[in-house]
């Protein structure tokens, strides 16, 4: 039997039991943009996660719910994101595929979508090729194939996310970048908060949005978003009270499950508890970590985490307590 497919499944649960029920795959790490936030990890490693793999890995966790198929440019490595899709599918696992668009094509959406992809997450922050292209440093050409590639999505039936970051680029442009995703015919839209990470190798990440422009841009989205259009807001449940969001009908402050109920695998065997904001290495899945036991089994690094709660998002809204 398939699972629902429900965008944020997990994080609109209440957190309850500490269990292993997502996992995010590096399927590669190596990745043909170059944007100015990235902060992957070992970006450009040459590390993969093969399909034989993944799917001997997801076969030994009987709680698993979900699978991320992330990179790098995950469609870098298709056929093992098929592969790999294909095989959760007809186990019940829900999976989502994170990629930049450009690598897409009418015949790799029709084969994503007939082996059952639940649904398929890519980024959006500009709604001009002259500023995407200075900030991912691509040539503005693979804007138009990029937007041409979220409108087949849309067209040949892939449930399709658009992700855009609340920060200091987009901060001043969410309703144009609102009102382009509904053009594109795009449902599901995303809205992930600025997080402060040294880990970063670029300072594009960190260009944070003010706790003003915060409060700003979410109820301009909130008020203006269409009847017809699910926003799901990221990193913002530790403090929505605090500053005044309420969840409504189409709109969910989802809950964070990194380190909670999912971890990320990267392609050299490394168990992170988030690729993005804590790329702590608790383990590893070729040197003894065992994956269907780590909760019960709980690394050092984990047990500190679960115990303290950190939480970078609210750490850049409310600078030391503030």
């Amino acid at each position: 039997m398939l699972t629902e497919n429900k965008y944020k499944a997990l994080e609109l649960e209440t957190p309850g039991l500490y269990e292993l029920e997502g996992l995010e795959i590096g399927v590669t790490s190596n990745c043909n943009f170059k944007c100015d936030y990235c902060c992957a990890y070992r970006r450009d490693d040459g590390s993969k996660v093969s399909a034989e793999e993944a799917i001997r890995l997801i076969r030994d966790i009987p709680t698993l719910k979900r699978v991320r198929l992330s990179g790098g440019e995950v469609t870098m490595r298709f056929e093992d994101c098929v592969k790999i899709v294909a095989y959760c599918t007809e186990n019940g696992i829900s999976t989502q595929l994170n990629t930049n668009g450009s690598l897409l094509s009418p015949e790799r959406i029709r084969r994503l979508k007939e082996a059952g992809l639940s649904n398929i997450h890519l980024s959006f922050n500009f709604t001009d090729a002259e500023s995407f292209a200075a900030y991912y440093g691509m040539d503005p050409r693979v804007y138009a194939k990029v937007i041409e590639n979220i409108r087949l999505c849309v067209e040949l039936g892939l449930e399709t996310v658009l992700e855009t970051l609340l920060f200091g680029p987009t901060q001043e442009n969410m309703p144009a970048i609102s009102a382009m995703v509904h053009d594109l015919g795009v449902r599901i839209h995303e809205i992930q908060n600025s997080i402060v990470m040294d880990h970063a190798e670029r300072a594009g990440w960190n260009a944070v949005a003010s706790r003003e422009s915060l409060v700003r841009s979410v109820e301009e989205l909130i008020a203006n978003r269409r009847p017809d259009t699910d926003l799901y807001l990221t990193c913002m449940d530790r403090f929505l009270d605090k500053l005044g969001f309420k969840e409504e009908p189409g709109v969910y402050f989802s809950n964070c499950v990194d380190g909670k109920k999912q971890l990320h695998l990267h392609g050299n065997g490394d168990i992170l508890i988030c690729e993005l904001c804590r790329p702590e290495v608790i383990g590893n899945v070729y040197e003894g970590t065992d994956l269907k036991t780590i909760y019960a089994n709980r690394p050092k690094a984990l047990d500190e985490f679960l115990e303290k709660l950190p939480c970078p998002a609210y750490d850049a809204v409310f600078p030391a307590g503030v």
